[in-house]
């Protein structure tokens, strides 16, 4: 596989997980702040199956494991370019 086709793919598979990660937060965060606001906002007209979904220990639970996820991926993009990494910053701080 080519070096950009796997970084696109990696990016791709990042991208979801890193936007994930912001929206849960804030909703985890907004709820601390105003008790129990899994419940509120229209949310409990859907039913009791898709209010399951949205308590405050599920979300959280998935946020923790998507956050595990990402940090996986983030290792191996750094990892996979490395070489660049290193490439990069020598010519960064030789140059000035």
């Amino acid at each position: 596989m080519r070096r950009v086709t796997r970084n696109y793919i990696l990016a791709l598979i990042m991208l979801p997980a890193a936007l994930f990660q912001a929206v849960s937060g804030f909703i985890i965060w907004r709820a601390r702040h105003e008790g129990d606001g899994f419940r509120g906002g229209g949310i409990e007209e859907l039913g009791e199956e898709a209010t399951s979904l949205w308590e405050k220990h599920t979300l959280s639970d998935v946020h923790a494991w998507v956050a595990v996820a990402l940090l996986v991926l983030l290792i191996i993009h750094i990892v996979l370019n490395w070489k660049w990494i290193v490439y990069t910053t020598k010519n960064y701080f030789i140059k000035r």
